[in-house]
């Protein structure tokens, strides 16, 4: 086989892939807003997670929140995404979605982190087929 079939099926895999997955996440971060709760919570605090990588040596941010469920029961729980420099305030104002029946299954009504991975997994899938692409049309214009 010669290498650039190799290298257009390989692309071609690994975009389709990536693409895949972009569409599962989005299918699930929908269905999980669809039979969520929303409610408004507070930045309690702002964690820092240290990094061993030494291209962030100073490490991300994220936010501590915490929220009342309709019950009146107080849900606290740390953000799963982070960034570099902290996106919230102490004191801060924050929407959460949440499930009824397991309040502990949750997201913050934050743009990067109900979409973030779906951007990032769809944009890299697409870039890896446009190159399989970009191979086979070179390659059959070649040939």
């Amino acid at each position: 086989m010669k290498i650039e079939t190799c290298a257009k099926f390989v692309l071609s895999l690994i975009g389709i892939a990536l693409l895949t997955l972009s569409g599962f996440l989005f299918y699930q971060r929908l269905a999980f807003i669809a039979s969520a709760d929303r409610a408004e919570g507070e930045v309690t605090d702002l964690e820092h997670v240290r990094s061993s990588s030494k291209n962030n040596p100073d490490g991300t941010w994220r936010p501590r929140v915490q929220f009342r469920e309709p019950s009146g029961a107080l849900i606290d729980f740390t953000s799963s995404s982070s960034s570099g420099t902290p996106r919230y305030e102490v004191g801060e104002s924050v929407g959460v979605f949440f499930q009824p029946s397991d309040p502990r299954d949750l997201l913050l009504d934050d743009w990067f982190e109900l979409w973030g991975g779906t951007l990032i997994a769809g944009v890299i899938g697409a870039v890896f087929s446009g190159f399989g692409w970009l191979v086979h049309r070179v390659t059959s214009q070649a040939a």
